[in-house]
């Protein structure tokens, strides 16, 4: 291929990744707002906080199920010039939000506080977190919606709009939350509540406005609200056949973190360990972000170019989009080596804990490259539409090789903290090679959406 169709190629990539990167900085940047605003309400407003993000997790997860398969369908679609294929996909996608979203809504509404009892919450923080949970889970529908429309439009190569309508949403969404938990004027404090109330009604207006946009119709889809018509029970099957795989891989994955840590707290060093490691746990959620947009984007090119069936595109373009994740993310892993000691002095106080942080933040930042990598090739899998062996390669890593190896290693041999570090990079390393390979194999090449 001549070098000005390998830029071509780059720089369609670039143009898709990085909407999504600022709309993914964005989305974080939300829930660190959230835990400065309820600093200040006390221990248990914050641990409430943390505690509702492991149980949200699961919904948005439940949410991915959905919008994974939207973006293959809506991409493979638009490459193929189907448009009855696009607006299926769009219809049939928010008859889902709707038919999985409303029991999901009265079964985490009721759940709210039996689960964050299991999480172990003490009773102040159950009082702050049952308010913020019911708030959060009556507010599903908007959640999904919003995240689904995001997928439709990341599918037909517009990662623009959901960036600018994220940026909007992310401004009225503090906006409210600041209102809410603390009050202003007729409006009363609600505390941690509030956050969730100002969360629900910004999501409501980003989901209206996403509405709005898809009813109207863009060039390649549209969203017919009336009449509501039958539900397609295949095309929504295949939706879930391409999404959930990626979504229970996504669940499985936390799973085997919080047992990680759970390894970790058994050994004399746990405490110190246990700061150290997450401290890397949330450094992991900013180098991260690169991942997932080049995630999106080798989706959504994949799956065009599959539509379209130029299959060699679909490999070459694949390919291309991990190695230049592979080129941003050993600048990330570079930086991260040279900043270790003052991140982690920033976060912990302890010097010897900060040393261990340090220790910490550099092997993580090893494991974040290859994950990254991993990352990146199931956005080309995802487009290809053979995102099944997704979830069995987690399994495989992630609860065989992570916690597997750190048991043996860290209380079998000793290894404080070598083995458990070891193991945490062990586990991204095998991954990629097994996500490479399946997507070399061309395997997808014979799959039929």
């Amino acid at each position: 291929m001549p070098e000005s169709a390998d830029r071509g190629s780059y720089r369609r990539i670039w143009a898709l990744a990085w909407p999504t990167l600022v709309y993914s900085v964005l989305e974080l940047s939300l829930g660190v707002a959230d835990f400065v605003m309820v600093r200040g309400l006390g221990s248990e407003a914050t641990a409430a906080v943390g505690l509702n993000r492991q149980i949200t997790f699961l919904l948005e997860s439940a949410a991915l199920a959905v919008a994974t398969g939207v973006i293959t369908l809506v991409s493979q679609g638009v490459g193929a010039g189907n448009r009855e294929q696009v607006e299926g996909a769009v219809r049939q996608s928010f008859r889902l939000v709707v038919l999985l979203g409303i029991p999901t809504t009265l079964v985490g509404y009721l759940a709210s506080r039996p689960l964050l009892v299991a999480l172990q919450a003490s009773p102040e923080t159950l009082a702050h977190g049952v308010p913020y949970l019911h708030i959060y889970f009556l507010g599903t529908l908007f959640l999904w919606a919003s995240l689904v429309a995001a997928a439709v439009f990341r599918g037909t190569g517009d990662t623009l709009t959901p960036l600018k309508l994220a940026a909007a949403v992310s401004v009225l969404n503090i906006a409210l939350n600041y209102v809410f938990v603390f009050g202003a004027g007729a409006v009363p404090a609600y505390g941690v509540a509030g956050a969730a109330i100002g969360t629900v009604a910004a999501r409501a207006v980003g989901a209206t406005i996403y509405l709005v946009l898809l009813v109207r119709g863009t060039s390649h889809a549209r969203l017919r609200l009336l009449p509501w018509g039958r539900v397609d029970w295949g095309l929504v099957r295949r939706i879930l056949r391409i999404g959930w795989p990626p979504a229970l891989a996504a669940i499985a994955r936390n799973g085997a973190r919080v047992v990680y840590l759970a390894l970790l707290g058994a050994v004399p060093l746990g405490a110190a360990l246990h700061a150290a490691v997450g401290v890397g746990l949330q450094v992991r959620l900013v180098s991260v972000l690169p991942a997932l947009a080049f995630q999106v984007a080798a989706a959504t090119l994949v799956g065009q170019a599959v539509g379209a069936g130029r299959y060699d595109l679909a490999q070459s373009v694949g390919q291309r989009a991990v190695l230049l994740l592979a080129l941003i993310m050993a600048g990330v892993v570079a930086a991260t080596f040279l900043l270790a000691g003052p991140i982690a002095a920033l976060f912990i106080v302890d010097a010897e804990v900060a040393a261990l942080g340090a220790t910490v933040l550099r092997w993580f930042a090893v494991a974040q490259f290859f994950s990254s990598l991993s990352i990146g090739t199931q956005g080309a899998l995802t487009g290809a539409g053979d995102t099944k062996p997704i979830f069995r390669y987690t399994i495989i890593t992630q609860w065989g090789v992570l916690l597997a190896l750190t048991a043996v290693l860290l209380l079998g041999f000793g290894w404080t903290p070598e083995g458990a570090l070891l193991a945490w990079v062990a586990a991204p390393v095998l991954q990629l090679a097994l996500m490479q390979r399946l997507f070399r194999s061309g395997r997808w090449r014979t799959l039929r959406i």
